[in-house]
């Protein structure tokens, strides 16, 4: 630490308040590329992914508005119980059930990754055609585009 105390002292005053400014700007520099920047762009990113989950939610709820709506015009539930009709049902739509659980009269389901517009005609086809209803669904968008993870949905 002497050392460094001597040389500084041995530095003319110009070359002091030089070295001094530039401490000054590397300080600066430092602090916005190791702090500022990666801050302000998690900020970025998460206003970016709250907008994307805002439109999917506006989106899923016009979807389950119009299924409602499309709901009452159902004609007659088809023969079979609730699993036989998803499992019928589910290969013509591509859709993998990652988990299948009978609750109550009703079943329970998980779907890792399907695309959404596949999601919206299966679950039509089943309320429409076999008169099956959904009780509860959560949906979370899935890093594919387009496509959504089924955490939970109830049929019954």
């Amino acid at each position: 630490m002497s050392s460094l105390t001597n040389y500084w002292q041995s530095l003319k005053p110009q070359e002091q308040t030089l070295l001094s400014i530039a401490g000054v700007i590397f300080v600066i520099f430092f602090f916005v590329m190791a702090i500022y920047r990666p801050l302000n762009s998690a900020v970025d990113s998460a206003k970016q992914e709250s907008e994307k989950q805002q439109e999917l939610l506006q989106f899923v709820q016009q979807s389950v508005v119009q299924i409602k709506a499309k709901g009452s015009n159902v004609q007659a539930a088809s023969s079979g119980n609730v699993t036989q009709v998803v499992n019928r049902t589910r290969s013509r739509y591509q859709i993998e059930i990652s988990r299948m659980q009978p609750s109550g009269d009703g079943l329970r389901l998980n779907i890792d990754s399907v695309p959404f517009n596949q999601l919206l005609a299966w679950l039509d086809e089943i309320v429409h055609q076999h008169g099956l209803t959904i009780s509860n669904i959560e949906l979370s968008l899935d890093p594919k585009p387009g496509h959504v993870r089924v955490s939970r949905i109830v049929l019954e």
